[in-house]
């Protein structure tokens, strides 16, 4: 009988000591890499499509706590300069509605907050469009894995609805100071929660919500950088020299040593200071676009 137990045991230890477990990279695992002056997303292709969007589904019916994800993944390669990685929300939170079909943008009390390790943000549907936060620092080694926390709650304290909440965001690199970029933002991209906690709302609303895209204007962090390059060519007498963009209180901007600001915010042009004078609405972006052939 003892060697029996013996030999069971020795058989468990061969089998544990063994086998290679393979490194568990969070689900979804949203890659991404610095390429060419650019960073290239879903690399490890486990988005999805929803109209021009890559969308990553986020399944709180995959985590223990119905209300709390902790497992989903930011990887990063070819990282090789240093600096705080992070991410932009592009938009408010929005909700989908079975009933209308539709991704709703106001009328719902469910916030989701995002949280890494000191850092915590809130997005709800009337807050946190324009935040930043907090994935990883940076090394020169390139490559990086973080897993923030995704919680969903209603500041009353009851349980969120059952459904789909989605939210736009880009990612970015800054230095230390957080005031210069060094990777320059994505494109947007999108993260769709799925809550099922109380079975009523299956894997079969989700693909019905994940079959329509929201209509939003988008920023196209490259186009504008485009569009103030063409700036800095044509009208040097206001921006008198070339720079990098950053975000300054919200805006995608320029500041040049003679006092002008050149930026954009909710898709319109705005500059304050210098010859200029005081902040000036200079109208829609696109038509700033059109006249720069962009």
């Amino acid at each position: 009988m003892i060697k029996k137990i013996y030999g069971v045991i020795l058989l468990i230890l061969l089998i544990v000591f063994s086998i290679d477990i393979p490194a568990h990279e969070g689900e979804p695992n949203m890659g991404f890499a610095w390429r060419e002056g650019a960073i290239e997303i879903d690399i490890k292709k486990r988005g999805i499509k929803l109209g021009d969007l890559t969308a990553f589904v986020i399944r709180f019916t995959d985590s223990i706590t119905p209300y709390r994800m902790g497992d989903a993944g930011f990887t990063g390669i070819e990282f090789d300069q240093g600096g705080i990685f992070g991410y932009q929300a592009e938009t408010f939170l929005m909700k989908w509605s079975s009933e209308q079909s539709q991704w709703l943008t106001e009328g719902f009390s469910e916030q989701i907050i995002i949280s890494r390790l000191s850092d915590e943000k809130r997005i709800s549907a009337s807050e946190g469009k324009g935040i930043q936060g907090f994935i990883e620092n940076l090394t020169t080694s390139s490559s990086f894995e973080s897993h923030p926390i995704f919680k969903i709650q209603r500041p009353d304290g009851l349980a969120p609805d059952d459904g789909a909440y989605m939210i736009i965001m880009s990612v970015l690199g800054v230095d230390g100071s957080g005031e210069n970029i060094i990777y320059q933002p994505s494109q947007p991209f999108a993260l769709v929660f799925h809550i099922n906690a109380k079975s009523s709302f299956n894997g079969l609303a989700l693909s019905e919500a994940l079959d329509v895209a929201p209509v939003l204007k988008l920023n196209n962090y490259t186009r504008m950088d485009a569009l103030f390059n063409w700036a800095e060519e044509n009208y040097s007498r206001y921006f008198p020299h070339k720079l990098k963009s950053r975000f300054i209180e919200g805006y995608y901007a320029r500041c040049y040593n003679n006092g002008t600001c050149l930026g954009s915010l909710d898709g319109k042009i705005y500059t304050i200071g210098g010859e200029l004078g005081g902040l000036t609405d200079h109208g829609a972006i696109e038509s700033f676009y059109q006249a720069a052939g962009l």
